[in-house]
């Protein structure tokens, strides 16, 4: 690699064996003894502002993983940014990625590629690069349908963030007349009145409480295409790419987050299309981290709103 920009495959006693791609302001691990999973962000000795999974009993795993699968099959969350496909089913897309995980260099970063999935004819690779003087990183996804029939799908990109933080999410502003211009998806288990939710005219938030063990989910049409999470002094910014006449999973959500007591994961999506065989979808989001003093209170609207518009 050229410049500043260092891509090594060691062995990191935290998380196994990783490829880890750095430059003198920020570093990414990912994982190759399994997923992979984008295991590790943080700026040049700073903390990692991933949620990383230690407890063994946070794990999926039961009868129906055992038929889907095979016997003793276990999906663990582990932690990071891993690739799902939409739309949600269980316990497919629980799909148990425990295996060795190949890569290759490519020009600014590397590319990931854990074996086929054969129950479902699915084959996943993700691309990380980062620019040699910043923080900036690219995360590429990618689903190819290498099964012999046709399939709609998402790529579905999950970055799950450490306890403690705030989640600010932009809502439309599309002047839209005497048509509705916001929905909000809610799941069964959300509660619209938890505290830790902020519904504004411009923004919703979500503040990540570790005592309250209840999961919470929401998911919205986020048209500026990008979200932020702050968290101990430092910002999190997560960029993607929002189609305005686009077909998205989940009453049309483009952007999805949910929270329980250990974590915070922030998901966007690519629209669903029909993929035949041999086709594929993609989906690209943009991260940026740096460092960020400044504290926001929900429920103050001029304040949040202020700070989102700085962010476009």
């Amino acid at each position: 690699m050229s410049g500043g920009l260092r891509v090594a495959q060691e062995r990191d006693p935290r998380y196994g064996e990783c490829v880890r791609i750095a430059n003198s302001v920020a570093e990414l691990l990912v994982t190759l003894d399994y997923g992979p999973r984008i295991i590790h962000y943080a700026l040049a000795g700073g903390p990692n502002i991933f949620f990383v999974n230690r407890d063994p009993e946070y794990r999926k795993r039961g009868a129906d993983f055992d038929k889907a699968f095979y016997p003793g099959a276990f999906w663990d969350i582990r932690g990071g940014n891993r690739l799902w496909v939409a739309p949600h089913s269980h316990p497919g897309a629980f799909y148990p990625d425990n295996g060795p995980v190949a890569w290759e260099p490519v020009e600014g970063g590397a590319r990931f590629m854990p074996a086929p999935r054969r129950e479902s004819g699915l084959r996943l690779s993700t691309e990380v690069r980062l620019l040699e003087a910043s923080s900036q990183a690219t995360i590429s996804h990618r689903v190819v349908n290498e099964s012999h029939v046709s399939r709609k799908m998402a790529a579905w990109s999950i970055t799950s963030l450490a306890a403690g933080g705030l989640e600010i999410v932009p809502q439309p502003r599309r002047q839209t007349g005497v048509l509705p211009n916001r929905r909000l998806s809610l799941w069964p288990y959300t509660d619209i009145r938890d505290p830790r939710l902020t519904i504004g005219n411009r923004y919703v938030a979500l503040k990540h409480d570790p005592e309250a063990a209840a999961p919470i989910k929401i998911g919205l049409g986020n048209e500026d295409g990008f979200a932020c999470y702050l968290n101990s002094g430092f910002l999190f910014v997560l960029g993607y790419a929002h189609e305005m006449d686009a077909e998205y999973a989940d009453f049309g959500a483009s952007y999805e987050t949910f929270a329980d007591g250990r974590m915070v994961e922030m998901e966007s999506m690519s629209p669903l299309v029909t993929v035949q065989p041999g086709g594929s979808v993609q989906h690209e989001e943009r991260w940026s981290l740096s460092r960020c003093g400044r504290g926001l209170d929900p429920d103050d609207e001029a304040g949040v709103s202020a700070f989102l518009d700085s962010l476009l």
